[in-house]
């Protein structure tokens, strides 16, 4: 009799192994929760630190581009800023064309200055579209360059500074009656236009690209068409010499 209750006690009843079950299922229902928001936050870093790399990419590349900008002073160069409107055959959004130069390249035709579009495509991606200029067929040579993806709109808005009239000290700011279009509105912004007969440049530049990103996996999962748009901002100064910025007396705090 003493070894029958000897070998009963030896096995697990019912009730000891069900809540060994429930204590290993809450175990490993903390383990994978743990795991999974660890994946979470390993991928919204990656997702941020790729947005961040192409955000400076971006402003590393226009840099480049602005600074090189050929200047409407120097007659001996082909010169060309202007904005070109939206269009169904190019691009939805504006389109900035202009010259500047390309330094020292491997492929020589693409040396020097050549000629520039920056664009977004029909894939919602910011291009940069290039010509030589000192060949008799520049439209037989064309370079593209993607800049960004996920672009979903950009704007631009160019700076012209007051009018230098005789003396550095002089500056005109009245608006200036000009029906053939060869110079801009002084000290305004002009935004999304900068005509193609202007014979000038800006002296500022700026540019506002809105950004589709990935947005919160639960938000996706209540409204999977739902988009998270950021608004990244970018301004360049241009190395012009007809205008320049002006700051009058008492208006710079020392």
């Amino acid at each position: 009799m003493k070894k029958f209750f000897a070998l009963r006690k030896s096995y697990m009843t019912l009730l000891e192994t069900l809540i060994a079950v429930s204590l290993l299922s809450m175990l490993l229902v903390f383990v994978f929760g743990f795991f999974r928001e660890l994946s979470e936050m390993s991928r919204m870093t990656e997702q941020a630190q790729k947005q961040s790399f192409q955000m400076r990419y971006l402003e590393s590349r226009l840099g480049f581009i602005f600074q090189r900008v050929v200047n409407e002073n120097e007659k001996w160069r082909k010169f060309f800023f202007y904005l070109q409107p939206a269009s169904r055959n190019i691009s939805l959004t504006p389109s900035l064309i202009l010259t500047f130069y390309n330094e020292v390249r491997l492929d020589p035709t693409f040396s020097g200055d050549i000629l520039g579009r920056l664009y977004v495509d029909a894939n919602h991606r910011l291009c940069l579209a290039m010509w030589p200029l000192h060949v008799s067929e520049p439209h037989k040579y064309l370079q593209e360059e993607v800049l960004l993806e996920n672009v979903k709109d950009i704007q631009y808005s160019f700076y012209s500074p007051p009018e230098r009239i005789n003396d550095t000290k002089e500056i005109q700011t009245r608006k200036l009656i000009d029906p053939e279009k060869k110079f801009p509105e002084k000290d305004k912004w002009h935004d999304d236009e900068w005509e193609m007969t202007y014979d000038q440049m800006p002296s500022i530049v700026k540019v506002v690209v809105k950004v589709a990103v990935e947005g919160d996996s639960k938000l996706h999962a209540l409204d999977k068409e739902r988009e998270n748009i950021k608004k990244y901002v970018f301004h360049f100064v241009l190395p012009s010499s007809k205008n320049y910025v002006y700051y009058p007396p008492g208006e710079m705090s020392s």
